[in-house]
């Protein structure tokens, strides 16, 4: 039995080619879902789309400080774990969830996988960046998107249970991709996420977003987590934000149609890690509201430019990235994350290492 632990969004997205990896190569596997992301339109809508079948329980360890989640997430996998007993534990990303499951099947002795392992932001005030570490020490076999995160690994002294095997989330964008083709006669726009903590704890910091959004002056599409906008509303932004001509808010999408969306992207604006690397696989540069550095290749050759709307400056140096952006064509794109082969590298691995 191969136990799957997910979370959130991306990591709903990292599971689907893997599962079916070992389905066909004929392992018994179940998933269990912490319930760190709760509502239903960030997380039933992605397993119907995926095609992966729904988690045989929810541990529902949503809400709450880092401490309770990932208490409420230990607590409810030590009892799922004890029980089931599986082979193998998979790990995903870098969440509470994550977390939570590496020091319980550590604790347990169950050997255990993590896939995107070896980012590195060397920033330990980032909470995510106290998960990817533990979870890569405590961790059995780990699994990177890219040669950078091989190279943080070694450092760490980690290089003897690390395999390059490139991004997952790739294997699934561009299998998503491949079903929606066609659509390229769509008008471009700029496609935005905003969910993260550091730009939603305030409201100097929030109506500087907003600030940034009006002065792109062209439509901006945003998907808007239901975290945000319950903050736009306890702010009192809400109004401002609905009364922006050129800002449209939508409710949240699966991960077919933010597929989509990012094909119809001539840039993207976001704080998430994820969507900012999926960036460069839908061909649509990205300005990145977060002041720290996730994917260092593709913030080099400035694919990723991260902007300070709270700074004039960095607003100016946005809004002239934004001006000169356009859609890459395929062939142009950067390629820091594997084949499409992500899954098949990790099951062989798991087979040479007996795991499985």
């Amino acid at each position: 039995m191969v136990t799957h632990i997910v979370g959130n969004r991306p990591q709903f997205i990292k599971l689907a080619p893997l599962y079916h990896a070992l389905e066909r190569a004929g392992y018994e596997q179940n998933i269990i879902h912490s319930g760190q992301h709760y509502d239903e339109n960030m997380s039933d809508v992605f397993f119907e789309e995926l095609g992966i079948p729904a988690p045989y329980v929810n541990l529902q360890a949503g809400g709450g400080s880092h401490a309770q989640m990932t208490a409420k997430a230990m607590v409810g996998l030590e009892k799922e774990l004890m029980e089931k007993q599986p082979k193998l534990v998979v790990l995903y990303g870098d969440t509470n969830t994550t977390l939570a499951g590496a020091v319980v099947a550590a604790k347990l002795c169950i050997p255990a996988a993590h896939v995107e392992a070896g980012p590195r932001l060397h920033c330990k005030e980032n909470p995510e960046e106290c998960n990817r570490i533990v979870t890569d020490h405590l961790s059995d076999i780990l699994f990177c998107p890219d040669e950078l995160s091989m190279k943080n690994l070694q450092v760490e002294g980690l290089q003897e249970k690390a395999y390059r095997t490139g991004d997952i989330m790739y294997d699934t964008y561009l299998e998503i991709s491949d079903k929606i083709a066609g659509n390229g006669a769509l008008e471009e726009v700029i496609v935005m996420t905003w969910h993260r903590q550091e730009n939603t704890s305030s409201r100097q910091r929030m109506e500087s977003i907003l600030h940034l959004v009006e002065c792109l002056g062209e439509k901006v599409i945003c998907p808007l987590h239901p975290r945000t906008r319950k903050c736009l509303m306890e702010y009192g932004l809400w109004e401002q934000a609905q009364a922006i001509a050129n800002f449209e808010i939508i409710e949240p999408v699966g991960y077919m149609e933010m597929v989509a969306l990012m094909q119809r992207a001539r840039l993207i604006l976001t704080d998430s890690g994820g969507v900012s690397k999926e960036s460069s696989y839908a061909g649509a540069k990205c300005l990145f509201m977060m002041d720290v550095e996730v994917w260092e290749d593709l913030t080099q050759i400035d694919w990723i430019h991260k902007v300070n709307p709270e700074t004039e400056e960095s607003l100016q140096e946005a809004l002239r990235y934004a001006q000169q952006a356009k859609r890459v064509p395929q062939e142009d794109r950067p390629r820091f994350y594997g084949d499409c082969h992500a899954a098949d590298k990790m099951v062989q691995a798991w087979q040479e290492k007996h795991f499985l």
